[in-house]
């Protein structure tokens, strides 16, 4: 009969909290995973490693859409394993203009920057979890902290958009309560906007 063992030692419980510079090289491929093609449009770059390079800037940089500021990641056993990029609504122009203004931007139309929100809405501009830790509610949990956050700074209503072929997305903002009130065009491709109450919560 074999004895119950204890491990040696215990995984560190996973921790949600304000990113820093450092996470920058685990929060980047989170980033590009999960808007894909928006990435180049961030960065105003058609080459990969030099868009990478960009948006690698603009997470250690301040006051811009993904600056380090306006995110937040969930750690666990000592990597990001998710990761949430969120701001007010009302501040989306002042933080799309360093972007905007960067030396050497490709002017070309593809790479404009589509408005995704609107004043009075505390918006999810991305949400990413990690392909190894996907399953384990990291994203529900990103999510509650999202709204939390919302309803922390005043907000009323949370906001984010999801592009319309992906289902599985679509049902999880869904079920937790957000409804389509909008289509936005992006590169081609059609983005619901849905809107959720948070004041109740």
């Amino acid at each position: 009969m074999r004895a119950n063992t204890l491990p040696n030692h215990q995984k560190a419980a996973p921790q949600i909290r304000p990113a820093s510079k450092q996470d920058v090289d685990q929060i980047v491929p989170l980033l590009v995973q999960a808007i894909g093609d928006i990435a180049y449009a961030l960065a105003g770059e058609a080459d990969h490693e030099r868009a990478m390079d960009i948006l690698r800037d603009y997470v250690t940089q301040e006051n811009n859409r993904i600056s380090y500021q306006n995110i937040t990641v969930m750690e666990q056993d000592g990597q990001v394993a998710g990761m949430l990029v969120a701001y007010a609504g009302d501040d989306a122009d002042r933080l799309d203009q360093p972007i905007l203004d960067r030396p050497g931007r490709n002017q070309d139309e593809k790479y404009a920057l589509v408005k995704e929100t609107r004043p009075g809405e505390y918006y999810l501009d991305t949400l990413s979890v990690s392909e190894s830790f996907q399953g384990q509610g990291i994203g529900r949990a990103l999510m509650a902290a999202f709204e939390q956050q919302g309803k922390e700074l005043g907000h009323t209503r949370a906001a984010l958009i999801v592009e319309q072929d992906n289902g599985r997305a679509m049902q999880l903002y869904e079920r937790q309560g957000y409804v389509q009130d909008d289509v936005i065009l992006i590169g081609g491709h059609e983005y619901d906007h849905m809107v959720k109450t948070i004041s109740d919560l």
